[in-house]
């Protein structure tokens, strides 16, 4: 399925048990198909995580970061806002880990094609300013190679923070940058292989001056058509 150049990125922990499994079926049933139906956005995954810094995480692929201005977006979100508390709406905003993101896609230059598969790890990434041309030489020139190298990467691309989100009238940021690596074997980020090929000397240099570092590793719950609604 062609994607897109962009991805608002969610992440949620702390459900209460006693709402999941309602919880989870109006995130499906009427959460993303509301978005799905608005102009520019393409897709939408949900992955459940089973190791990291949240329980769920869904990634919207957007045409451009600018879905998420659009008259018919904002306009969403107005009439989300107006929900009672006890609504679903509402007490998703109590969920989120890292605030939502939309994040502009800076490697490849190719729009994304999504496989068909069934696992995602995703790290993000803060770093000093100064730091970025280098930071960005070392992923497209050294570590995304290296990644793809080892059997189960099945792709990989880089994303920069491009709109924060806006929660209760507060502006909060995710990460900076986030990479997302989709997998075709779960076992491909334990494997001998990358364990040695994510470590060089000039790595072991990088990572010495992340200021926050978030790694998740999940598996694909939900993969609606766009428009769908269950």
């Amino acid at each position: 399925m062609a994607g897109g150049r962009a991805v608002m990125l969610g992440c949620f922990r702390g459900v209460p048990r006693e709402i999941e499994a309602g919880w989870n079926g109006w995130y499906e049933s009427s959460h993303i198909p509301a978005r799905l139906a608005l102009p520019g956005f393409i897709a939408a995954r949900r992955f459940r995580a089973y190791e990291g810094e949240c329980e769920y995480l869904t990634l919207y692929e957007l045409e451009s970061p600018e879905a998420v201005t659009s008259e018919s977006y904002l306009g969403l979100k107005q009439r989300e806002a107006v929900l009672p508390a006890t609504s679903f709406e509402a007490r998703t905003h109590g969920f989120h880990l890292f605030p939502r993101g939309v994040y502009r896609q800076v490697y490849p230059d190719a729009a994304y094609e999504m496989p068909d598969t069934e696992y995602l790890f995703v790290v993000a990434h803060d770093i000093p300013p100064h730091r970025e041309d280098e930071f960005t030489a070392w992923y497209n020139t050294e570590h995304v190679p290296a990644m793809l190298r080892v059997p189960g990467f099945v792709t990989a691309r880089r994303l920069k923070l491009a709109q924060p989100s806006r929660e209760a009238g507060r502006r909060s940021s995710g990460p900076q940058y986030v990479t997302l690596y989709d997998l075709a074997d779960k076992d491909a980020v334990e494997s001998e292989q990358f364990l040695r090929e994510r470590e060089s000397p000039w790595s072991a240099w990088v990572r010495s001056w992340y200021t926050r570092r978030l790694r998740i590793k999940a598996r694909r719950i939900f993969l609606p058509c766009k428009g769908e609604v269950r």
